[in-house]
């Protein structure tokens, strides 16, 4: 079953970046926008109102937001926006918009938007716009909620009942609480609009700042803000795990399709294993081990629990059992909380023998 949009709203603050170094440097293209200084300082002032947004979010609940009923019970990794949260996708679409169609002005206090229609695109995961449009009723909707968190729109009647739009020729839009989270809208809405070509999914939800350098992402970095959240010990074993594979050769890459995170480690083109997070299934590791029938003398001093799951094996549930699809392709899936401290040593045991089953073939 679908999860309520409140915890949408949580899982979206608690991926958005803890520490956002107050000395990396935009590119060259957001020059136009402003100097970097005050660009910096606009996308903190933006994630700390994706914070506040997400409050809202949770404490509104918006009961017009109801997940679609789904006839087979199927829980995906991914989650859609634009299918299960369409007021939240409308309001992202929304925030976008005024980001990238306005225009701030000289003081960054205000962002004047020409025309109103501009609202309608609706933005999909990677900045991309869905042929459909959002509806009149919709964007008033989406702009009432935002007054609600902190938003003020001059040009338009947004009191009770349908405004005339017919009046509405232009709109100005403040943020009085902090001015300059406008300068963050507006840089991130342009960066999610940028053409990628890696998977990096809702860069404006989740404020990735790394987006706007020109430099390559740290990926130690990055999974430090991943895993923040977790037990203190089992962030050590997860960046443990993390350094002992970069030390063997593996490559680490990181995709975050729709919001779900992966950090997949690789021996050349072979996936071998991968921390994820989604908001359906939490933390986990996920093991693509093919070779386990070559240890198995090793296996069998695993706890039974391991061995239950490696025994049980992974592939296409639907295939395997004709039941809906449930992830089995993802590998071996462990989740990655307190209950995996007691076989920790075990699963760099077992990571090192596949990864070893693998060199031997390569050669």
């Amino acid at each position: 079953m679908q999860k309520p949009l409140k915890d949408m709203a949580r899982y979206i603050q608690n991926i958005l970046p803890m520490d956002i170094p107050g000395t990396y440097m935009p590119k060259a293209m957001y020059d136009s926008v402003s100097d970097k200084e005050s660009i910096r300082s606009g996308v903190l002032a933006f994630r700390d109102f994706l914070y506040l947004f997400c409050d809202c979010l949770a404490a509104d609940g918006h009961g017009d937001d109801i997940p679609p009923k789904n006839p087979k019970n199927e829980v995906l990794d991914h989650t859609s926006l634009a299918v299960d949260y369409p007021f939240l996708n409308n309001v992202k679409s929304v925030l976008i918009n005024i980001g990238y169609h306005g225009e701030l002005t000289e003081n960054g206090t205000s962002i004047l938007l020409g025309s109103w229609q501009t609202l309608a695109s609706s933005i999909s995961a990677d900045g991309g716009q869905f042929k459909s449009k959002i509806s009149v009723p919709k964007i008033v909707e989406c702009l009432r909620f935002l007054t609600y968190c902190g938003f003020e729109f001059k040009g338009i009647d947004l009191g009770m009942g349908r405004p005339d739009m017919s009046n509405v020729t232009s709109l100005k839009i403040t943020y009085p609480d902090n001015p300059a989270m406008l300068t963050g809208l507006k840089v991130m809405a342009i960066a999610q609009k940028e053409p990628r070509t890696n998977r990096n999914d809702d860069i404006f939800l989740r404020c990735d700042y790394r987006v706007l350098e020109d430099v390559e992402a740290d990926v130690t970095s990055q999974l430090k803000d991943f895993i923040r959240l977790l037990p203190d010990e089992v962030r050590d074993f997860a960046l443990k795990l993390h350094k002992h594979y970069l030390d063997a050769g593996l490559t680490c890459k990181v995709r975050v399709f729709y919001l779900s995170f992966r950090f997949t480690y690789s021996l050349k083109n072979k996936e071998i294993w991968a921390f994820s997070a989604s908001l359906n299934y939490g933390y986990r590791i996920l093991i693509k081990a093919e070779n386990t029938h070559q240890y198995a003398d090793v296996i069998k001093y695993f706890p039974l629990s391991l061995q239950e799951i490696i025994i049980a094996g992974y592939g296409c549930d639907k295939k395997k059992y004709g039941r809906p699809c449930q992830g089995g392709c993802h590998g071996f899936r462990i989740p990655l909380d307190d209950s995996i401290l007691d076989i920790r040593r075990d699963i760099e045991i077992w990571l090192d023998n596949e990864l070893g089953c693998l060199r031997s073939v390569k050669r």
